[in-house]
């Protein structure tokens, strides 16, 4: 009758340890997954800005001046970009004075 409780105990325990890991193992996968998905989204920022500048240089360069909008590089340029995800806020100072952007990420 004893040994039956201690083994009953020791399989209780050992079903308990295995739910606990399992459900650290998931905490960590979520966490280490959610980091991913943060650094995918700034680095994607990072592409977007990159690309808005050097498509802005390349009319300048080759038009002699500043493009008056976004939907202008989008046209000409070949600029593309997911507007539900990104909202490119672009303020034309001049056609030779840079325009001033600022991409933000929307939710």
């Amino acid at each position: 009758m004893i040994r039956l409780k201690q083994k009953k105990k020791k399989k209780y325990k050992q079903l308990l340890c295995s739910v606990v890991l399992l459900a650290l193992t998931l905490f960590v996968f979520g966490f280490v997954a959610d980091r991913i998905r943060l650094s995918n989204e700034s680095e994607q920022t990072t592409i977007l800005e990159k690309a808005v500048t050097r498509t802005i240089t390349q009319c300048y360069a080759l038009e002699g001046s500043y493009p008056p909008d976004i939907a202008y590089l989008t046209t000409h340029y070949g600029l593309t970009y997911d507007p539900d995800q990104y909202l490119i806020d672009y303020q034309y100072i001049g056609s030779n004075l840079r325009p001033d952007v600022t991409i933000i990420k929307r939710n």
